[in-house]
Formats: C-alpha cells, structure tokens, sequence
C-alpha cells in the first residue's frame, strides 16, 4: 500500500469513505490482516460506509457535533435512549417497540440511541431455541426492521452478547446486515461494532454499553465496578479521533431495569427493555417494564445545564 503511514495517520484521526481515502476493501483488508483495529459503520450524512482506526476492537465512536465556536451557545438536544429489544424472542414486545417510536416521533426526537442485544440471538443460553419465534438471524433482522424503517431518526446502535451469538461460528452479524438494509432503504441506521460506543452531541461524549461485553464481559466484572473505573479517571480522557472529550452521560444495557443517577456530572442511566416478563425471565432475574427513556437536554459550553428524564412505558405512562 501506498503512503501507508499517512494512511494510517489519517484514519486515527478522520472518519472517511473508501473513495476520500483514496482506498479499495483490499487495502482495508490488509491494514486488518498487519494488526490495525479498522472500524466502518455507515453515516447518513454522506450516504455512504466510512472507515477509521481505533486503539482496540472494544470501542468505536461518531461525532456527530462538535461544541459551538460561541462558548454562550445554548444547544438543545432530544434523545430517545433503548436497549435490550431481544426481537426474535416470543415475548418481545413488539407493539410495545412500536407504540414508544411513535411516541417519540410526536415528541420531535431526532436521536434513538440503544445500547445493545437488539436481537435475542441463538444458542445463548441452554433451551433457547423453546423460547423463540424465528431463530435466525435474518428473520429476527426482518422483525424488527419493519418496525424501525417507519420512522425517519437517526439510531445508533451497539452490540450486546445476544447479537454476538449470531457472530460466533462466523455467522452473520445481525446488527451490520440491519445496518444494509436500513441503509438501502435511504433509512439513518448507524452500528457502532463494539461492546461500548461513544457518540459526541454538542462536543461531550454520550456513551453507550453493553455490560456483558467489553471492559465488562468477564462475569465477576459488576456494573459498580466498570463505574468506578470511570470515575477514577478525570472523565476527560475520552480520546476520539485525536481529541479528548469530556464524557458526560452513560447508557447501560444488559440488565433490563430502569435507574438513573448523576454523579460527578455524568448522568448514568439504564434505560430498560422490550423483553416482556416470562417464566424464563424472572428465573434469570432478567424481568423488567418494558420501555425507555426520553432526555431533554440543554447543553453550554461541554457541560449538560438542564436536563429532563422521563421514564417511558408504552403500556403506563410515567414521569
């Protein structure tokens, strides 16, 4: 490859499509087979698959704004925040799904961030297969895309274990084939290929985990310590493309519950689930309102100054 270095270099820094950098999928294979960690996810805003280096395979990121030049400029930012969807399972609840898009929709929500197992997968744990209605990928892919391609938001999604499942054996990667199609249908869908995925609004990063996976897949990692860790650091040590931001928010997925709290200026919130309660599920300890979360947000210089969280169920309203 050509000026490999400054390849290189470039895609460290920049998020770019294969005819910016000048590249084929070749040249990407390559950069991957001599040990670089290259991501591609595809972005709405030039209707097309860009490409970038990170430091390891567990986090990818977008920018999507950066903080205004005017450090007074107010910026006003809505987001619909979801997770563990489990589309596929018999007892995904998908009006449930539906009624909470619509719902955002007619809020003005530009934003769906969902932090992983948008599918619930295959051969995850002994005697799913009883606990399924359409066990490949592709049928549980369609399931929920005819949901999702009704509204026009931008969603940025991570993975969760139960969309790996699928991935194991080098099967099909749900997640990324969702991400086709979506885009083929001139829908804004962007798959962030990673256990922990960090979004950037108005120059502060929006982070989204999966606690299964990542930092967090060993079983004995908890959540409070994956948390610790985060604020033993300065929370402005989120390096993404050759900036540091200020991490501001954390949406974890998992463990289908809803919780929020503030702390050191970093909202934490764990948005629930769209798994409706069963036999399976409560021995698990897995059961939980189905639902997301609604985020009002006004943001001023890198720094969230006002802030509104609803607790949404589909089926009891709450604030």
């Amino acid at each position: 490859m050509r000026n490999q270095k400054n390849i290189v270099k470039k895609m460290q820094k920049e998020q770019l499509t294969l005819k910016q950098l000048k590249l084929t999928m070749k040249d990407i294979i390559y950069l991957r087979d001599i040990g670089y960690c290259v991501k591609e996810q595809y972005d709405p805003r030039v209707k097309d698959y860009v490409y970038y280096i990170v430091p390891d395979g567990e986090t990818a990121y977008i920018i999507i704004s950066e903080k205004p030049a005017n450090s007074n400029e107010e910026v006003k930012l809505k987001l619909l925040e979801i997770s563990d969807l489990h589309t596929g399972c018999r007892n995904f609840d998908k009006e449930g799904l539906d009624k909470t898009l619509s719902e955002a929709k007619s809020r003005g929500i530009e934003f769906v961030h969902i932090s992983g197992d948008l599918f619930d997968g295959f051969g995850v744990y002994r005697g799913q297969e009883n606990n399924l209605k359409n066990n490949r990928a592709i049928e549980q892919v369609e399931e929920l895309m005819a949901i999702l391609e009704k509204y026009d938001f931008w969603y940025i999604a991570t993975m969760g274990n139960h969309d790996q499942s699928f991935c194991m054996k080098g099967g099909l990667d749900p997640i990324k084939y969702l991400e086709a199609r979506m885009a083929k249908a001139g829908k804004r869908f962007t798959y962030l290929n990673a256990y922990e995925g960090n979004i950037v609004h108005a120059g502060i990063v929006f982070r989204l985990i999966h606690l299964q996976g990542g930092a967090a897949r060993a079983a004995s990692y908890k959540v409070q310590v994956y948390l610790s860790r985060v604020f033993e650091s300065n929370l402005n040590d989120v390096y993404i493309g050759g900036k540091y931001y200020n991490l501001r928010s954390i949406q974890a997925g998992h463990f289908h519950t809803t919780y929020a709290l503030s702390m050191s200026g970093v909202t934490i919130i764990m948005p629930g689930n769209f798994q409706r309660d069963g036999d399976l599920e409560k021995r698990m300890g897995i059961s939980g309102r189905t639902g997301g979360v609604f985020r009002d947000l006004t943001i001023v210089d890198g720094k969230i100054v006002k802030e509104k969280i609803e607790f949404y169920s589909p089926w009891q309203k709450e604030v």
